[in-house]
């Protein structure tokens, strides 16, 4: 707008300088005056359009977002401050019986249905990832741990730091989701899940695992919120609604679960 307005001072000013004596003069000055007036009411009307537009987008955009209003029932968070007691073991749980160095690996029965539905869809896009890690008891998250920082001392880390890698893979026994039944670490090798993310796989799930209800539990741009590193292979079934909510809106489940407890105030805790 200044620029377009200089295009209307210049006249003004070569009239006043060589026009003086012009007797026509001051009907010049009316004239560009004029012009001014009507540039400058352009402007305004054009500059209260575009302001009553955005106002309006604004508008349009807070009424059309949308809430959870109708969840009778939230996933369960499971972290250092909210630990699932030792004895706790998920009911319904099947064996998908899928890994090839014969371990079962175990989930509660409609997270495991969803979890083959979801593979029955990744083969016809020819693709395929390996079970690698269900169901844990409290116990056996215990010896994973011990094992781990084994691993890594006889690797040649010290105690400390083999503590800190094993920390990055595995959670403290009591604070892992895997003992509820309904989250599975996935790969393409099954001895490993470190190098998930750089696959073909990965790919496809972070685009396609929602309609299954799954989400990746720990992602590196909501490690504030939910206190864990990115664990691009970590899935957890949340049930289709839940998963497509929090996709389309960017929600890990703390988010999610805050969301619904804000909107839907008799929704209860599913363990």
């Amino acid at each position: 707008m200044v620029k377009g307005t200089g295009k209307y001072y210049s006249p003004v000013y070569k009239a006043k300088k060589y026009s003086c004596a012009n007797k026509k003069s001051s009907g010049i000055k009316r004239i560009v005056c004029a012009c001014i007036a009507v540039a400058f009411a352009a402007s305004g009307i054009i500059a209260w359009q575009s302001v009553r537009a955005d106002a309006n987008t604004f508008a349009t955009s807070a009424s059309a977002q949308s809430y959870p209003t109708d969840v009778d029932s939230y996933p369960r968070i499971v972290n250092e401050s909210k630990p699932v007691d030792k004895s706790y073991e998920p009911q319904n749980l099947v064996s998908l019986n899928t890994v090839p160095n014969g371990q079962s690996v175990y989930l509660r029965s409609d997270a495991a249905e969803s979890f083959i539905n979801m593979l029955d869809a990744m083969a016809k896009d020819g693709l395929a990832v390996l079970p690698v890690k269900g169901y844990t008891s409290y116990d056996a998250q215990q010896a994973a741990l011990s094992e781990s920082i084994d691993k890594f001392i006889a690797e040649g880390c010290s105690s400390d730091e083999a503590t800190q890698k094993t920390s990055l893979l595995l959670s403290t026994p009591g604070t892992d989701e895997s003992q509820l039944g309904t989250s599975i670490d996935v790969s393409t090798d099954v001895n490993s899940v470190e190098k998930f993310s750089a696959t073909e796989q990965y790919k496809w799930i972070c685009n396609n695992a929602y309609k299954f209800g799954f989400i990746i539990r720990y992602t590196a741009d909501k490690q504030e919120i939910t206190g864990v590193e990115a664990r691009p292979w970590h899935l957890r079934f949340v049930g289709e609604s839940a998963a497509e909510y929090m996709k389309e809106n960017g929600m890990c489940l703390e988010e999610y679960v805050k969301c619904v407890m804000k909107y839907c105030p008799g929704a209860t805790q599913e363990y």
